[in-house]
């Protein structure tokens, strides 16, 4: 439970595997579900980054390391993240269509 080794609990802020130029600064974050196994936090950086400048991009993962078919995506600009929320919600990822919204956790 949250102890060390590979992001425990997918990471918030800090924890987690650090993808990105950091965690906890402002910025708006995105929960983005329905993602495919396959799907790691380069390709959820990769697709996201065509709608803005990504702060942040994490797939979540369980304690034994299974991905649990959701991430987060962080935008540094508010605007950037409303656009991609509007244009990817709905939208196909490796063969999934993925939803996208304002991670009320977070923001």
């Amino acid at each position: 439970r949250g102890g060390g080794g590979r992001g425990g609990r997918g990471g918030g802020g800090r924890g987690g595997h650090g993808h990105g130029h950091g965690g906890g600064a402002p910025g708006t974050q995105l929960y983005v579900g329905n993602l495919s196994f396959d799907t790691n936090w380069q390709d959820l950086k990769d697709f996201f980054s065509e709608y803005g400048d990504v702060q942040r991009a994490d797939v979540m993962e369980g304690p034994d390391g299974r991905k649990k078919g959701f991430g987060i995506v962080r935008f540094f600009n508010k605007d950037d993240a409303e656009k991609a929320i509007k244009q990817c919600d709905g939208a196909d990822l490796q063969g999934r269509n993925i939803s996208v919204r304002l991670d009320h956790k977070a923001n």
